[in-house]
C-alpha cells in the first residue's frame, strides 16, 4: 500500500499566507507518525505465537490473558508488591524521593527506577503521596516465563510500572497515653504496561489501612528512641480471568524504628493474605537504614528478603530531598 503525504501545494490552500509555515510542517509531521504508528502495529498484529499456542495447549478461544495467574508468586516484583509498612506518622514535610531496585530471584533478574513524592494538603495531618516505577528492565529464563504463561519469546524487555495515589490522614498525634493513629486509603491505578510477559497486572487496585505506633526514650540524653508500630488493612486488586474477578486480602505489618543521632534504622515484617490461594499470600522482611542529616538531602539503603509467595531479594538505594 502506498501512502502519499499531503503536499505543500494542497496545505496550501487551507493556510494560504507565510505565517503559517510551522503550521504546514507540523500537519506533515502528524500524518507522518500516523503513517509509521499504523505501519508499526501491523507488524506487532503479525507476531508469531505459535509456541506460546503448543506450550500452554491453547484452545483456540479461550483470550490468553486467562491463563495468566494474577498474583504475586506469578507476576513480576514490581506488580503486586508489599506495601510500605507504616508507623503510624505521617511526614512531617514534603519530600521527593528517587531510588535505584535490584530485584534477584532463580529465574528473574530485575532492575528498576523509583519516584516517590510526599505534599501536605490542607494542614500538617492530612497529605498525598505518589509512587511509580518509571522504568523496569527485566530479564526471565524460559522456565520462569512459561511458569508465569508470559508471551514475550525472549523473557526480556522493558515495562513501565502503575501509578499509587495515596492519600494519609493523622488521626492522633503525641497523644500522652494513646499510641499515634494514620489512616491511609490507596488507589493503582492500571497504567503499567507488559501484561504479556506477566511484569505489571493491567488493572486496578485499592487498600486502606490503620497503623499504629508510639515513641519511647531508651536512655535520658534523649538520643536514643525507639518506635514498635502496626498496621492492618484491606487489599483489593483485579484479575486478569474470569472465575475470580477480583482478590481480597487482609493487609498486614509490624515492626520498629530505631533513631540515634543523625541515623534511622528500621525492620518489619509484613505481607497481605488472598482468600484465592494462588500465590496470593506473599510475605517480606524489610531492614532500612537512613540518614536524618538537617540538610537538603538524606540516603536510604533497604535490603528486602521474600519469605513466602515473593521469591526476590531486593536492594533498594534511594536519595531523599525535603522541599
Amino acid at each position: 500500500m502506498v501512502v502519499h503525504l499531503p503536499s505543500f501545494r494542497s496545505i496550501n490552500t487551507l493556510f494560504p499566507t507565510a505565517d503559517f509555515a510551522c503550521m504546514k510542517m507540523l500537519i506533515r509531521y502528524i500524518v507522518l507518525f500516523w503513517v509509521i504508528l499504523a505501519s508499526t502495529g501491523g507488524l506487532w498484529a503479525q507476531e508469531d505465537y505459535q509456541w506460546w499456542n503448543e506450550k500452554h495447549n491453547w484452545d483456540g478461544i479461550t483470550p490468553w490473558h486467562d491463563y495468566l495467574i494474577t498474583s504475586p508468586a506469578f507476576f513480576g516484583p514490581n506488580a503486586l508488591p508489599v506495601s510500605t509498612i507504616k508507623n503510624g506518622l505521617i511526614a512531617a514535610e514534603a519530600y521527593g524521593k528517587l531510588g535505584m531496585d535490584v530485584h534477584s530471584s532463580v529465574g528473574d533478574q530485575t532492575y528498576n527506577l523509583y519516584a516517590e513524592t510526599f505534599l501536605p494538603l490542607f494542614s500538617d495531618r492530612v497529605g498525598m503521596m505518589l509512587s511509580l516505577v518509571p522504568l523496569e528492565y527485566y530479564q526471565m529464563d524460559t522456565t520462569t516465563r512459561d511458569l508465569r504463561k508470559a508471551r514475550g519469546y525472549t523473557g526480556e524487555g522493558f515495562a513501565v510500572g502503575d501509578l499509587n495515589i495515596t492519600t494519609l490522614i493523622q488521626l492522633i498525634e503525641h497523644h500522652p497515653k494513646l499510641p499515634d493513629v494514620l489512616f491511609t486509603m490507596n488507589l493503582r491505578t492500571a497504567s503499567g504496561s507488559k501484561l504479556t510477559d506477566a511484569r505489571f497486572t493491567d488493572g486496578p487496585g485499592y487498600s486502606f489501612d490503620l497503623s499504629f505506633g508510639k515513641d519511647f526514650k531508651l536512655k535520658q540524653d534523649a538520643s536514643w528512641h525507639i518506635r514498635p508500630h502496626v498496621m492492618f488493612g484491606f487489599y483489593v486488586w483485579q484479575n486478569q480471568g474470569n472465575k475470580y474477578m477480583q482478590n481480597d486480602a487482609f493487609l498486614y505489618g509490624l515492626g520498629f524504628d530505631l533513631e540515634y543521632a543523625k541515623f534511622i534504622l528500621n525492620t518489619a515484617l509484613g505481607g497481605y493474605s488472598g482468600f484465592i490461594g494462588n500465590g496470593d499470600r506473599p510475605m517480606v522482611y524489610r531492614s532500612s537504614i537512613r540518614t536524618n542529616w538537617e540538610s537538603l538531602f538524606n540516603m536510604e539503603l533497604q535490603l528486602q528478603q521474600g519469605i513466602r509467595d515473593f521469591g526476590y531479594t531486593s536492594l533498594r538505594l534511594n536519595c531523599i530531598t525535603s522541599f
